[in-house]
């Protein structure tokens, strides 16, 4: 079951002594508490007395109000309640405790606090197009050169004549038997066969390296610069309430007669002699 201090209403434990809030001394108002009943019973009976002294004034005369001896109840409960005030207030002393108090405070601190922005970055994109290169090929070319042709040609000697020698590359082709010049009668040559070599001029084919221009399909890169999100952390400055404790000196007056303990509001100098 929670307990709450008599003084200021703070819930505290059951083991303390003192109030951690307002330093009040929780075993003297369990004695103030039974001081407290005993002044109650004494104003009851006071007021009980009262009563029956109003009562009696409607009913006597004024000859017997001023006769009227007071109850023996009500000199009882006037003796009782100074001699608890005597007890309880007179025989005290002021003393100093250390109390540790709670207390809140703000206290400063940085957190990292994330946050996004747009960074650059490049990245490269293909694409397709065409080049043109240089490619050599063979071409065929018609080429002209010199040769000889040979054929063979007839020469006749003539009519009544011969060859008397044969050139070197002719041939007899052709004899008849006739006199010669010194009167013998044989065969001899009247035509010769030469074989003859005549310049011409002919043409070859023949190939030759050509630079030739050609195209073809090639991916290429382009670089294209993009962006994005990027998230990053600052230090952001925070505020924040924090308990913290600390030691006050509290005054409290003491009973030295019956031990208890009272807060120090409650001093009375001119009767404790403070």
């Amino acid at each position: 079951m929670p307990k709450f201090c008599p003084n200021c209403g703070e819930e505290i434990s059951d083991k303390v002594k003192f109030c951690p809030k307002c330093g009040a001394d929780i075993d003297s108002f369990s004695v103030k508490k039974d001081e407290k009943s005993t002044i109650e019973e004494t104003k009851k009976a006071i007021k009980i007395e009262d009563t029956k002294i109003e009562g009696k004034k409607s009913e006597s005369t004024e000859s017997d109000i001023l006769t009227h001896k007071p109850n023996k109840l009500f000199y009882l409960g006037i003796c009782i309640f100074l001699i608890v005030i005597l007890f309880i207030v007179a025989p005290t002393k002021t003393i100093t405790n250390d109390i540790e108090v709670v207390y809140t405070d703000n206290q400063t601190y940085y957190e990292k606090e994330p946050y996004e922005i747009q960074e650059a970055y490049q990245e490269q994109i293909p694409y397709q197009t065409t080049e043109t290169y240089t490619d050599s090929v063979p071409v065929p070319v018609s080429v002209p050169y010199q040769t000889y042709e040979t054929s063979y040609q007839n020469y006749d000697a003539g009519t009544g004549k011969y060859y008397l020698t044969i050139p070197s590359g002719c041939t007899c082709s052709s004899n008849r038997f006739m006199s010669d010049q010194n009167g013998i009668y044989g065969s001899l040559c009247v035509q010769l066969s030469c074989l003859i070599s005549t310049p011409v001029t002919k043409y070859r084919i023949e190939y030759s390296q050509q630079s030739v221009q050609k195209e073809r399909p090639v991916t290429k890169y382009q670089t294209t610069t993009k962006y994005r999100n990027v998230t990053q952390y600052r230090d952001v400055l925070k505020t924040r309430e924090v308990m913290k404790t600390r030691i006050d000196q509290k005054q409290l007056e003491e009973n030295w007669l019956l031990g208890f303990k009272t807060p120090y509001k409650l001093h009375l100098p001119i009767i404790s002699g403070a």
